[in-house]
């Protein structure tokens, strides 16, 4: 099935040329996502254009991917993708990464010159994911539209399976999608009750499901127990302060940088950083002892987490300490 979604984006620039014409564009972004829950598909963007520069000849389009840590135009030459000879207001271009940023220059070519838009940027949104209900617990409930999960001791009437977890004390459940390149960022909201006990974070596809996670060296976690978070990997704990009134969790994965980060969704508070040089792909994951959690994704890369290079953590460097 195919997700439209639309994000409209208008830049100009006039300039005289040498038929005292004024020269401008209008750029309309659209962009396309093939929802394949199972891979990360790129992503396809829609450029429809209007110029006031007579008797275009030919138009190109130059976009570039803007680094997750530069905040101003891409300057390389080497980094700009070239669309030459567009002969209609309309172009789509093809192989977008998902939770990219991107800038657009369309340039108009005719025999008294050249001249070029100012720069338009399009963001692309994260890769969607739902939770896989073939993987939870038997203790756990996972919704019809498969964004939420809770503790259920009714549910036991569920066939065993090598993919479900089966821990007496590890009720888990993972994303219907594995990662192995590119920026995703999703959220988690939960219940707001004091006593609530839950871990989410990312683990190899390979990770043992008769474990914790956090447990292991497959999985990175943040965990909630009742009023003390802590963040896991492999067994070691470190414990973090956030803030009481943490409601939602937002999740960071940039899998070819190799890092994944926890902030507060809502105050945009950095929580921890993993920092992990990736060896198989990684899906999401989510332990629920009691009450309940929701996803969020599909969701574009905050524009505040733009620019922001996840430093290590205190106490020690959070790559070496868990």
């Amino acid at each position: 099935r195919e997700e439209m979604r639309s994000r409209h984006l208008k830049t100009s620039s006039s300039a005289p040329c040498k038929s005292n014409c004024l020269f401008s564009f209008i750029l309309s972004f659209r962009c396309l996502s093939f929802k394949d829950l199972n891979t990360c598909l790129l992503k396809s963007a829609f450029l429809s254009f209007f110029s006031h520069f007579l008797l275009i000849k030919h138009m190109y389009c130059n976009f570039s991917l803007c680094s997750f840590f530069v905040t101003g135009l891409c300057n390389s030459l080497d980094s700009w993708m070239i669309v030459p000879n567009i002969k209609q207001n309309q172009y789509t271009v093809h192989g977008l990464q998902s939770g990219t940023k991107y800038v657009f220059v369309v340039k108009a070519i005719n025999q008294a010159g050249s001249r070029s838009s100012e720069p338009g940027t399009l963001k692309t949104n994260s890769q969607p994911f739902k939770l896989d209900p073939k993987s939870a617990h038997k203790k756990l409930k996972v919704s019809h539209d498969n964004l939420t999960v809770e503790r259920d001791e009714t549910t036991s009437k569920k066939g065993h399976s090598q993919d479900r977890f089966s821990s007496q004390s590890s009720y888990g459940v993972v994303g219907n999608v594995f990662i192995d390149s590119g920026r995703h960022y999703w959220e988690t909201s939960y219940n707001s009750a004091l006593l609530c006990r839950y871990a989410i974070g990312i683990a190899y596809k390979s990770a043992p499901k008769h474990e914790w996670i956090g447990k292991n060296q497959a999985s990175w976690v943040l965990c909630r127990c009742n009023n003390s978070w802590v963040v896991r990997h492999n067994s070691k704990e470190l414990a973090i302060e956030p803030s009481p009134h943490l409601r939602r969790v937002g999740v960071l994965l940039d899998y070819d940088a190799g890092y994944v980060t926890f902030y507060d969704a809502v105050g945009s508070q950095h929580l921890h950083t993993f920092h992990v040089s990736f060896i198989q792909p990684v899906c999401p994951v989510f332990n629920v002892w009691n009450k309940c959690l929701t996803i969020l994704t599909g969701l574009p890369i905050p524009d505040h987490l733009e620019g922001l290079e996840p430093s290590s953590d205190k106490p020690g460097e959070s790559s070496t300490l868990l």
